[in-house]
């Protein structure tokens, strides 16, 4: 299982965001949890639908008056964060209003944030490096209220640096990332399957979701100093969300390496009987996501 210091999410919280920890699964105010991108990889000019996932705790909240705005501010070399930090504190241009949104890429998005070098007054500007899956981002800035939350959608870019020869093997043999598919939620009090509306009140319940065996794919990545292709397998993780009770662990999964088709987390429940709303945020290592939201019923 992957702990969350292992890995990135691909959903940067700013301004109001949780501490991290347990408490960050705790839903005690309106919040962004998530957004997914259809489709999870895009390239410059395409145009992609977006939706939100919001949450409060009283349920997950439809009608929302969130902004969507592209950022096309470059992040210096000297800055180790995700995004530039001028994507929070700048004026951007609205794109889109509402739960959710369709957005047409930039035409120069493989230029701004991918590997090829912009053009600057000084020369030309170092390209943007790839994370470890190869890949880029644009960067699109969420913002509800105070709050605001840096979603990156997967770029679809050419290589650079590679031979003839290598990138029409890796346009051959690449295919762009799809969301995974979330299937199920079970709970289990000791080893006894029980029903998610009649949980008990006080009691640790082990919550296990699954998704598709095929949402975590295989794919090429280009190393640019062995001048090679190597095939990866993407990791997948969940982030838990919940309005009563306390989680073990705000985020579980796998690493590459386990094709375990599901996670599990252990959560106590609340002592007073009631309805606890939850929420699951899958992520896999390319930028793709899907999200569900789930009522409990604790009972005496």
């Amino acid at each position: 299982m992957m702990r969350l210091s292992k890995i990135l999410p691909l959903l940067w919280l700013a301004a109001c965001a949780p501490k991290m920890g347990n408490s960050a699964s705790l839903i005690a105010d309106e919040r962004i949890l998530g957004a997914r991108a259809d489709p999870a990889e895009a390239g410059p000019s395409d145009t992609v639908a977006y939706t939100s996932l919001v949450a409060s705790p009283s349920g997950t909240v439809n009608e929302q008056a969130l902004l969507w705005s592209l950022c096309k501010l470059r992040k210096p070399v000297a800055e180790n964060t995700p995004v530039s930090q001028d994507c929070l504190t700048e004026d951007l241009a609205l794109s889109a209003q509402g739960a959710q949104a369709s957005i047409r890429t930039p035409s120069a998005a493989c230029v701004n944030f991918g590997p090829l070098a912009p053009p600057s007054s000084g020369g030309t500007l170092r390209p943007t490096d790839p994370d470890v899956t190869g890949g880029y981002y644009q960067p699109i800035r969420l913002d509800l209220g105070a709050q605001q939350a840096i979603f990156r959608e997967r770029l679809h870019c050419d290589l650079a640096g590679a031979s003839l020869l290598l990138s029409q093997e890796f346009r051959a043999s690449y295919a762009p990332n799809q969301n995974p598919t979330l299937v199920s939620l079970s709970a289990l009090v000791g080893q006894q399957p029980t029903s998610l509306d009649a949980l008990p009140a006080g009691e640790r319940i082990r919550l296990v979701a699954t998704w598709s065996p095929d949402s975590a794919e295989t794919f090429p990545v280009f190393d640019s100093v062995s001048q090679t292709l190597a095939e990866q397998r993407e990791a997948l993780w969940l982030s838990w969300f919940v309005t009563a009770g306390v989680f073990d662990d705000s985020t579980t999964g796998h690493s590459a390496d386990d094709a375990t088709n599901g996670s599990e987390n252990a959560w106590q429940s609340p002592n007073v009987p009631g309805t606890v709303y939850l929420w699951l945020v899958l992520h896999d290592s390319r930028g793709g996501a899907d999200f569900a939201a789930h009522t409990l019923t604790v009972v005496p």
